[in-house]
């Protein structure tokens, strides 16, 4: 059982999962980065090489070609799908389009100086991507230096390939020179990838260490109550007293993590603020939220008012609960109706309560909490309003 844990552990580990997740984002944005180099190249090389009468204009129409593809990869990621198949596109793609260039060329044109393969960037700038490539996932080294020392080793041919068929396979002393420098080349942009790389390591590194002071310092004691709860049921205590407990453990905890964002959906706090009562609360009818999203500060104020406010229908309103709430002019409304005995207007004013405190805060924020009228079948019914915007 031991050995079958490590084997699971070593081909799974948060850390792989990070970087594989945080590779696969950064992919788009630099596989469109790659595309824009290599439709420069193709522009420059229509002004800067020599082709046959025919070759400027499919040269041109290939850069831009690749304007469109770099836009459409920004979008989407990948033209054809998110998967393997995007990826061997683009890698046959290069080779064809350096057949191509390599025949548009006038006659001798091909490697016949020593200032490198022309178009040479074009096959060699996507290498820098395929050097950050999360090929299997990060979970296999030898498989993924496999298919990397593959891809440097037919780009940096390819060339010597092109001039052996052009050739006859006479190559000069200048041929020889260029395909040299462009394996030198290809080295550098294969080591420009594997830099992107290791800042993506050190990046998941810091995000790893984040995650877990995050989890310590919110989750970190949750494994305790859950075993001091199993405890007192086998100890004979209130199942349903100790499950009451551990909701609103769970609860809290929940709330410290949803309110650690900027913006925190309004749907995950009154779904929590609920969760916490368990059954001794009944939503007889609910708000439609949305996708809004609430400012950390303002959401703080909200949860702790849908916390007092349900806390005090479980406890003297009944446990059911009708809540409704909207935005009108950027302000916050939120109603909480109950059907129990009713709040007397003194004691809801009462000073040192949760409830004037409560309001207290939401003063502060430019807000208000005050008792409606009484509905006509009794109950009590309460108004929280608090602006998402400070009021000038």
């Amino acid at each position: 059982m031991t050995d079958t844990i490590a084997r699971i552990s070593a081909r799974w580990s948060p850390s792989v999962e990070l970087l594989a997740t945080t590779t696969y984002k950064l992919i788009r944005p630099f596989e469109a980065v790659a595309l824009l180099l290599q439709a420069t190249n193709l522009i420059a090389s229509a002004v800067n090489d020599r082709y046959r009468s025919f070759g400027v204009p499919v040269v041109l129409a290939l850069g831009v070609v690749h304007l469109v593809l770099a836009g459409v990869v920004l979008r989407h990621r990948g033209p054809l799908t998110r998967g393997r198949t995007w990826a061997a596109a683009w890698i046959v793609m290069i080779f064809v389009v350096q057949m191509l260039l390599a025949h548009l060329l006038a006659p001798g044109d091909f490697a016949a100086s020593g200032v490198g393969v022309p178009m040479g960037n074009y096959a060699l700038i996507p290498l820098a991507v395929f050097a950050f490539y999360p090929w299997g996932g990060f979970r296999d080294l030898w498989r993924r230096r496999l298919i990397e020392a593959a891809l440097i080793v037919t780009i940096v041919l390819h060339p010597l390939l092109i001039l052996g068929l052009m050739h006859r396979w006479q190559l000069t002393a200048a041929h020889v020179r260029s395909v040299a420098l462009y394996a030198g080349w290809a080295l550098v942009w294969f080591l420009v990838g594997k830099g992107m790389a290791r800042l993506c390591r050190i990046a998941v590194q810091v995000e790893t260490e984040g995650l877990a002071a995050g989890y310590a310092a919110t989750l970190g004691d949750l494994h305790t109550h859950a075993e001091r709860a199993a405890e007192q049921i086998e100890a004979g205590g209130d199942a349903r007293r100790v499950a009451q407990d551990l909701q609103l453990v769970i609860a809290t905890r929940r709330r410290q993590l949803l309110l650690q964002d900027e913006h925190a959906g309004a749907v995950d706090i009154f779904k929590n603020a609920i969760r916490a009562h368990g059954d001794r609360l009944r939503l007889l009818s609910g708000p439609a939220l949305g996708g809004l999203t609430v400012p950390r500060e303002h959401a703080i104020l909200l949860d702790q008012g849908l916390a007092d406010l349900l806390k005090n229908v479980v406890v003297h309103g009944g446990g059911s609960v009708e809540v409704d709430f909207a935005v009108v002019d950027s302000t916050m409304t939120l109603d909480v109706r109950d059907h129990g005995p009713g709040l007397d207007p003194e004691r809801f004013d009462a000073p040192g309560s949760s409830l004037q405190r409560l309001r207290r805060r939401l003063i502060e924020r430019g807000g208000e909490l005050r008792l409606l009228p009484a509905p006509p079948d009794g109950g009590a019914a309460v108004r929280l309003t608090l602006p998402l915007q400070p009021r000038r």
